[in-house]
Parts: C-alpha cells; sequence; structure tokens
C-alpha cells in the first residue's frame, strides 16, 4: 500500500513536470525514464528536489546510480526503504 502509494505520486510528478502524453502506450511504472528519454539531466535534479520535498528523503549515490533508480517502480522502493530506515532511527 505505502509503495503503491509512493509510485502514484511519483508517477504523477513525472506525467506532469515532463508532459508524458496521457495516450503515451510506451509509459508506465516499468520503462526506463532515461534510456526512453522521458527524464534528462535537467529533470533527474528536477526529480531529486521533489523527492526530497515530498517524501523527505535524500537519495545516496548509490541508489541513485542503481537499477532501481531508473524506474517509477523502483524508485518507490528506494523511497519507501529509505523512509522505513529513517523512522527506524528515530524510535
Amino acid at each position: 500500500m505505502i509503495l503503491e502509494s509512493i509510485a502514484s505520486r511519483v508517477e504523477a510528478f513525472v506525467r506532469t513536470q515532463f508532459e508524458v502524453d496521457p495516450n503515451d502506450d510506451d509509459f508506465d511504472r516499468t520503462v526506463d525514464l532515461y534510456d526512453r528519454g522521458y527524464i534528462d539531466s535537467v529533470g533527474f535534479v528536477e526529480l531529486l528536489a521533489f523527492l526530497g520535498k515530498e517524501f523527505r528523503v535524500e537519495i545516496p549515490e548509490e541508489d541513485l546510480l542503481s537499477d532501481e533508480f531508473l524506474t517509477i517502480d523502483g524508485i518507490a522502493i528506494i523511497v519507501a526503504r529509505l523512509s522505513v530506515d529513517a523512522i527506524k532511527l528515530h524510535v
């Protein structure tokens, strides 16, 4: 449920911020956002700013360079993991 919520919010951001055509059949939560040209280097910075503000997480370099960070589903997994880790630190 948490993953679905995170993925939905990330997908909505990507669709809006990067003007993804609603009729684009190639776009889904598993597509490589960078290889397919949905996000470029400037968009990468915008996405990081969104994730930081929206979910209050800072993505470590190893996650930024991972294959998970290429897709919306992967980004949601990273954000969820970082959020859980942050909660554990405050308990």
